[in-house]
């Protein structure tokens, strides 16, 4: 018989969550050359909240959102991970992640209302979600979202913005890679779309902002804060 999956929800330790920035900043300073940012979202006020979405090219997307909102965001924060990945490994819930099982439709239904309420239920906090919903090869022209995103956008409260965010790595002008991480401006989806069109459409979004971050990050010395 299969392994049953049941959900896994978050149970973050803002002890843990400290612990762990420290040593994601320890890594990523071991790992990049620079960490460069462009935030045109700037730090949200405490009366909304957020559902960032964007591409998932690295291993590195799981700390990100750890990165970004202990030094520039200050949300309560909420990630959604591969089942297998919560399971493995069990640090990851007490920085604020909760499972996914893209296997079962019925499941996976379960982690996307989840995360709805935990938006919905008041201002201040934050979702990470990788439409993706697998980790894709950056070379690809194009890429491919699942509906899921789709599905929860409409069922959204006025106080949740969607904001765009797109990470890209290069090893352009030195040995060593850096990393570019773009939040962009909150996106709005007409209201009388259906779940593919939405999710077409902060596809496509998410498309042309990799591709002018990409541009941004070209130059040597590009016009971006570093962030860390």
């Amino acid at each position: 018989m299969p392994e049953e999956r049941p959900f896994i929800d978050a149970k973050d330790n803002r002890f843990v969550s400290s612990f762990f920035y420290g040593v994601s900043r320890f890594l990523a300073g071991r790992s990049f050359r620079n960490v460069w940012l462009k935030n045109e979202y700037g730090t949200p006020s405490p009366d909304r909240s957020t559902l960032y979405f964007g591409n998932h090219n690295a291993w590195w997307d799981a700390l990100t959102p750890l990165l970004l909102n202990q030094k520039v965001l200050k949300q309560h924060p909420r990630a959604v991970m591969e089942w297998e990945q919560v399971k493995r490994f069990p640090f990851f819930r007490r920085i604020g992640c909760f499972s996914i099982d893209r296997t079962d439709h019925r499941s996976a239904v379960t982690s996307l209302v989840h995360g709805v309420n935990w938006l919905n239920e008041k201002p201040g906090r934050s979702l990470f979600f990788y439409p993706e919903g697998k980790i894709t090869h950056p070379a690809l022209d194009s890429m491919h979202f699942e509906t899921g995103i789709g599905w929860m956008v409409p069922k959204l409260k006025p106080h949740v913005d969607l904001v765009p965010l797109v990470q890209h790595i290069h090893a352009m002008h030195h040995p060593k890679p850096s990393l570019f991480i773009y939040l962009g401006k909150p996106v709005h989806a007409a209201p009388d779309q259906d779940k593919k069109s939405i999710t077409l459409e902060l596809q496509k979004t998410t498309e042309k902002c990799r591709t002018m971050l990409a541009g941004l990050a070209s130059p040597k010395e590009p016009e971006m804060d570093q962030f860390l």
